[in-house]
């Protein structure tokens, strides 16, 4: 455990890399099941979502521990140029990969992707694109360019009224796809930032001692476990005697539920001591967590490449073989992303440390500087 002037560090938190594990297989059930019973539950949303959540936690918590530390412009040079060495490298190489195995139309729409509009082209579209998962990445970045500014530039006081704003508007803004403007919208960023602001909130509850009873809230595992069967009984497919899910519990209620229990969960499993969400920090888990970003950014593209270049591939489409089919997917998604981690992301993070030894936000580094904790406001803040 290190000291830091007015804050208390937590260490290592592999509960958090296990959380990401669960997001990850809740994503992978989305899109390699091919089973609408299944995909009713919305596994996919659920994992998206949590990931946004602990990405504004964390993202917000490195940046609130960085505040002031150097000047602004030096502060934004090692955030972005931290953010694109650990983001973009398996990023641009599956783009490069798609391009060269001609999957996923990336041949012509690389530049899309590269620029981080993948959102856009699909909101513009209004369809699903070859590499639509990609739509998550982007989100991210335009969420780094606004969030920035607002937890650096911003007085102190105005971030917690900026993240109740983002709560708010989220769910305004999805509001539009129940008067009939496309569901395709719940791609860009204001449809999810109130995910990325719960994180945030997070990150602000417990630096901010007149939040306590907030903090209260969202370590009562009580509070947890029913927002969890509140969300569970919601996400449940509707009989098919009562019609389709109304558009309003669908598109707004529901993620916002999600957004509040993944950001209850996180706190909790700051807070954990002795065994409390153990199972999260099961070494099998936590690694996956390690490899969690490679396994988002290449398992979409596997399916068609296998199907193009592994012909055999369509014989498992139908019964039983559809959980072969599945299997061999993860399998290769696994190789793909330990691959990625090993030999691109893990000595990229190492170089960066060594040559800059004030700390980057990833992985175990990440997770003590996200746990930091101030005990009393920041004078004149």
């Amino acid at each position: 455990m290190t000291q830091q002037a007015g804050q208390r560090t937590i260490p290592y938190i592999p509960q958090l890399d296990g959380l990401r594990a669960v997001a990850v297989f809740l994503v992978f059930a989305e899109h390699f099941t091919y089973n609408e019973f299944i995909r009713d539950w919305s596994p996919g949303m659920v994992g998206v979502r949590t990931f946004f959540v602990l990405s504004g936690f964390l993202i917000t918590s490195i940046l609130l521990n960085q505040r002031g530390t150097a000047p602004n412009g030096m502060l934004a040079r090692r955030f972005f140029v931290r953010r694109f060495f650990r983001l973009a490298p398996p990023f641009y190489l599956a783009i490069g990969l798609s391009a060269v195995l001609g999957i996923a139309g990336m041949r012509t729409d690389w530049w899309v992707h590269a620029l981080y509009l993948s959102n856009f082209q699909i909101a513009w579209e209004q369809q699903w694109i070859g590499a639509g998962h990609f739509w998550t990445l982007a989100v991210e970045e335009q969420f780094y360019l606004l969030w920035f500014p607002a937890v650096i530039l911003l007085p102190r006081r105005w971030l917690l009224p900026v993240i109740i704003g983002c709560l708010l508007f989220a769910p305004g803004f999805r509001m539009l796809m129940v008067f009939g403007v496309s569901t395709f919208i719940d791609v860009l960023l204001p449809s999810q930032i109130d995910s990325l602001a719960a994180g945030a909130l997070v990150a602000i509850v417990v630096r901010t001692p007149a939040l306590v009873w907030l903090d209260r809230v969202l370590l009562d595992r009580t509070c947890l476990v029913a927002l969890s069967v509140i969300v569970l009984i919601l996400l449940a497919p509707f009989p098919e005697a009562l019609g389709q899910k109304p558009f309003s519990l669908q598109w707004v209620l529901v993620p916002l539920l999600v957004s509040f229990a993944s950001a209850s969960l996180i706190r909790q499993c700051v807070a954990a001591r002795g065994t409390d969400f153990a199972w999260l920090a099961h070494p099998a888990l936590v690694h996956m967590g390690k490899i969690s970003y490679g396994l988002y950014v290449f398992h979409y593209l596997v399916p068609p490449a296998l199907y193009l270049y592994v012909p055999a591939m369509e014989y498992l489409a139908e019964g039983p073989l559809k959980l072969v089919r599945s299997l061999i997917w993860i399998i290769v998604s696994f190789i793909l992303a330990e691959f990625s981690w090993r030999f691109l992301e893990h000595p990229l993070m190492q170089r960066r440390r060594r040559l800059d030894p004030a700390g980057s936000p990833d992985s175990a580094d990440t997770q003590r500087k996200a746990a930091s904790v101030r005990p009393v406001a920041e004078p004149g803040e």
